[in-house]
């Protein structure tokens, strides 16, 4: 069985920068807003390949640039007092119907269209050593982020106005956190692809809740069931010719049901 390392780089860097903010989505209640990001990225790839065949650049970094729009926008209209379900609905509405229509416009106009497959599918068997390098480096940001802001997130979670009175920008951190999840996403969507982002974002802090016991355990126990989960879906990816994201997405949950029967939290 063959096993290169870049297929290890691109999932466990994965997996690990995902889990890495997912305590952060759970302790600010984010979970809608992250579940409606795939939409965005995936629009925001197709968009990419658009800019880059009339303007030039990289797709990857036109993508990344037009992802953070619509996320910042969907905070300010919540700053604005609009309802997170009526905001994210339109927000979830808009990103879904440009995305197919971009998506269907790429696939029907340009020869690179084969490729978008994988931002749907996800496919880090076809990575290279740029892709390996990315992962690494997006997986060291989120972390560095989460070790950084978790435990004010934690806080403003708990009691934004309390927060805000003990000196914390908790408007600002809407807006860092909001464009982080965007970023990470987008740079990640074709390692993991459309569907499974919303398990490797959603699912890591769901096990860790019901196990840690303070905001260190929280995050490590988000991590390193993701990494294992990442590590057994790959080998048994190549092993039985599946999916690696979709095994990898198998695993998490397998890893969830078990931490129903081994902890009490939420």
């Amino acid at each position: 069985m063959y096993l290169d390392p870049r297929w290890f780089a691109v999932m466990l860097g994965s997996a690990a920068a995902f889990s890495a903010l997912s305590p952060l989505v759970y302790a600010r209640r984010f979970n809608f807003f992250a579940a409606s990001l795939p939409h965005a990225a995936l629009l925001a790839a197709a968009l990419g390949y658009v800019a880059a065949a009339f303007l030039g650049g990289s797709p990857a970094a036109w993508a990344v640039l037009l992802s953070l729009p619509p996320s910042l926008l969907l905070v300010l209209l919540l700053h604005k007092g609009v309802s997170e379900d009526s905001a994210t609905s339109a927000f979830v509405a808009f990103t879904t119907s440009a995305g197919v229509a971009a998506v269907y416009y790429v696939l029907t106009s340009f020869p690179a269209r084969v490729s978008l497959w994988s931002y749907i599918l996800g496919d880090p068997l076809l990575a290279g050593w740029e892709d390996a390098a990315l992962a690494v480096a997006v997986a060291a940001l989120s972390i560095a982020a989460s070790l950084l802001l978790l435990q004010k997130e934690v806080s403003i979670g708990l009691d934004s106005d309390f927060s805000s009175l003990s000196g914390i920008r908790v408007k600002l951190h809407d807006y860092a956190l909001a464009a982080l999840l965007t970023l990470v996403s987008v740079s990640l969507l074709r390692a993991v692809g459309f569907v499974v982002e919303h398990v490797a974002l959603l699912l890591p802090a769901a096990i860790s809740s019901r196990l840690a016991r303070n905001t260190r355990e929280f995050l490590a126990l988000s991590v390193l069931p993701s990494l294992a989960a990442a590590l057994l879906g790959l080998l048994l990816a190549v092993q039985l010719n599946l999916a690696p994201a979709a095994a990898y997405g198998f695993v998490l949950l397998a890893a969830y049901l078990i931490s129903l029967l081994g902890g009490g939290g939420a």
